[in-house]
């Protein structure tokens, strides 16, 4: 279990982190616009499936890695950090990019949650995202494993939230994301990830 001082800080990145529009913001918003409330919340439910298989893929392997050499914890931090660097470019650079479109038709419950699982997936990034962001928090010097499932289901409500937001005002005001909207969003995407680079780089474990 990580130490309240560890958490703290990591609950309010998780919120600012899992705030940044990417692939599957871009899927439930899409969703949330052609098919509704119901349609974003189904396929929110799939992504969050898909979050936590990819919790536990990073929780045994970091627990191999530790059994290794603690060292191996630093090479990961600053391997994350510039990960997160990377991605802040593509948003201020237009690489990556929320995008928004409706009027599709309807789905079953049941393939909006698969949807939600595979846009997830089908985006190999994401697991990357875990395996660089969940280690900053990880102590060394005790079991990886339970530390990693602690911030990942933490991670998943920091996420629940900020998506629960996007799938409902989209749900509700559509039609009012426009494409200037869009450009702000994506900015300022790019400075909250070029902030956390900086600072998980610059986070030590005590």
């Amino acid at each position: 279990m990580p130490s309240l001082a560890v958490l703290v800080p990591y609950i309010f990145a998780s919120l600012a982190i899992s705030a940044v529009p990417g692939i599957s913001v871009s899927a439930l918003i899409s969703a949330a616009l052609g098919r509704g409330l119901a349609a974003g919340l189904w396929q929110e439910a799939g992504a969050q499936l898909a979050r936590f298989t990819m919790v536990l893929i990073v929780a045994v392997a970091l627990q191999a890695i530790s059994g290794i050499v603690s060292a191996l914890f630093d090479i990961v931090k600053y391997a994350g950090a510039a990960y997160l660097v990377w991605l802040a470019w593509g948003y201020l650079t237009r690489r990556h990019s929320l995008s928004v479109e409706g009027g599709a038709p309807p789905l079953s419950p049941w393939r909006q949650t698969l949807s939600g699982f595979l846009v997830v997936w089908s985006n190999p990034k994401a697991l990357i995202f875990f395996g660089a962001f969940l280690p900053q928090f990880v102590d060394p010097h005790r079991a990886a494993w339970p530390q990693v499932l602690v911030l990942g289901l933490t991670y998943m409500l920091a996420a629940a939230a900020t998506d629960g937001i996007y799938i409902t005002i989209v749900a509700f005001a559509r039609g009012a994301i426009t494409g200037g909207r869009v450009e702000i969003v994506n900015r300022a995407a790019g400075m909250v990830l070029l902030g956390a680079a900086v600072w998980l780089a610059t986070l030590h474990q005590s």
